[in-house]
This record gives structure tokens, sequence and C-alpha cells, in this order.
């Protein structure tokens, strides 16, 4: 019985484990793929759309993983702005709210002052 309850254990804890380790390895590909169909669902993007927000998506995952290299959060924080930006432009009216509420949610779901850990970048939720 006790080996029973320590293996469930030890599942459970290996399968949050690797759970949490999805996105901090992906490819800029795989995030750019994962960032464009969640913004598709939660925005209901046009076929044009999705094209062009996939290109920008692809465009910040290649220049986020460059500057997660550096320690420089000030050059993260305006290509961030920069994309919201672009990704602004493509939007109609009423995604673009959306767009900005979710946005919002997780600037204030993100931890502050580098605590917590491992961020992973999702994009407006």
């Amino acid at each position: 019985m006790k080996k029973g309850i320590l293996l469930v254990a030890l599942m459970a804890l290996l399968t949050t484990a690797n759970a949490q380790r999805g996105t901090s390895n992906a490819t800029p590909e795989e995030r750019a793929k994962r960032q464009t169909e969640r913004m598709t669902e939660q925005l209901a993007l046009t076929a044009g759309q999705q094209e062009q927000v996939y290109t920008l998506n692809m465009a910040q995952a290649t220049k986020m993983q460059e500057l997660r290299a550096s320690p420089d959060r000030e050059k993260m924080r305006e290509a961030q702005e920069k994309f919201s930006a672009a990704i602004s432009e493509i939007l109609t009216p009423e995604q673009r709210v959306e767009y900005k509420k979710r946005e919002e949610e997780m600037r204030n779901n993100r931890p502050q002052n580098g605590q917590g850990g491992g961020g992973r970048s999702r994009g407006p939720q």
C-alpha cells in the first residue's frame, strides 16, 4: 500500500515538473505557433490576421530568445512594447480592447521584482 502511494506521488511530481518545463525549452517556432493559436482562439483572428500575427510572434520569439541571454530588462521591455504596438495595428477595435485587457491581466499576474521562477512568456491570456 505504501509503495503504491509513493509511486502515485512520484508520478505526479514528475508529471508536474515536466509540464512546467513545457515552453522553457521550446524553439522560437514552437513559441510563435502556440502564441498564434492562443491569440486566434482568444481574439477570433481571421486567416489574414493569423498570418500577420504569426510573423510578428516569430520575430518576437526570436528576439526574446536573444535578449534572455543578457540581463538587460529594459531592452526586453522595449521589445515587448514594440511588439504590442505592432499587434494592435493588425487587430480590429474590438479585438484590440480584448488584447489590451488580457495583456493587463497578464501583467497583474506576473511576479514582481524577479520573484517567482522560470517566467514563461505567454503573451496575453
